[in-house]
């Protein structure tokens, strides 16, 4: 059972134990939430924040020690905790960057 109390495993990526500081970052860059992302996998992650209701809906999340930039949508809030899913890119017959919505950059 998780820290949001689902028994249920609904991802299709199994997640990894990690307890790393990072920060959720607004879209735009205007704002950032220090975080602990209190586990990871390749589609999404767990982010225990200080107040969950005003993570936006669509963010970057940031880990301390690592240079890449993962647009990410909220799935669920509770107390202290929000599960995101990671956006990936659209397929290349897009003609923008490829992004379901815009980073600032891809990498730091």
């Amino acid at each position: 059972m998780d820290i949001l109390g689902s028994g249920e495993n609904r991802r299709c990526a199994d997640r990894m134990k990690l307890l790393k500081s990072g920060f959720a970052i607004t879209v735009d860059g205007t704002r950032r939430e220090a975080c602990v992302v209190e586990n990871l996998s390749d589609t999404g992650a767990l982010l225990i924040v200080e107040q969950p209701r005003q993570v936006p809906d669509e963010l970057i999340i940031v880990i301390d020690g690592e240079n890449i930039r993962r647009p990410a949508h909220v799935t669920r809030r509770q107390d202290h905790a929000v599960a995101v899913s990671f956006v990936t890119k659209q397929s290349s017959s897009t003609t923008d960057s490829g992004w379901v919505f815009p980073p600032a950059q891809d990498k730091l």
